[in-house]
């Protein structure tokens, strides 16, 4: 069996096991969100008990993982629809009959992949871009707070 063989087979799998990483990536993402939600206020309420670097790590906490799926689940979405291709092109090829309706099952399904990855990807840009801008206001917050006398800091 050559290596293109054994590629093929692994690829006829479809998008099925990329469409369950995203879906996992999205219950990820939604419980970071939620996280942050409550995190974050807290945090700034006492903001003044912090060092600066313990301040700043324990604020951007987490957000790595939105930004990773806010860049990545685009491309795994649209792998899972290059699998999902590669697949209906080969139904094609060993169907009996020839016709649309073969292969134009197949991309419909194979385009869910990429609808899904947007749908991770569009939700996780936008939190994180939001937990960026109120971190970065913390952070002045905190940086101008710290500079004035203690008696006028709240």
């Amino acid at each position: 069996m050559s290596l293109t063989e054994v590629i093929l087979n692994i690829a006829l799998i479809g998008g099925d096991p990329v469409l369950y990483i995203l879906i996992l990536m999205s219950i990820i993402g939604v419980a970071v969100v939620v996280e942050r939600l409550i995190t974050i206020p807290k945090i700034e309420k006492n903001m003044m008990d912090y060092d600066p670097l313990t301040l700043k790590l324990s604020l951007e906490k987490r957000l790595g993982i939105l930004a990773t799926f806010g860049n990545n689940a685009p491309f795994i979405g649209l792998f899972g629809t290059v699998l999902g291709i590669i697949k209906a092109f080969h139904d094609l090829g060993v169907a009996e009959e020839f016709g649309v309706r073969v292969v134009m099952a197949g991309i419909s399904e194979a385009l869910v992949a990429t609808a899904m990855g947007l749908f991770v990807a569009i939700p996780s840009v936008i939190a994180y871009n939001y937990f960026v801008r109120r971190v970065k206001k913390i952070l002045l917050t905190y940086e101008y707070r710290k500079n004035l006398p203690v008696e006028m800091r709240e």
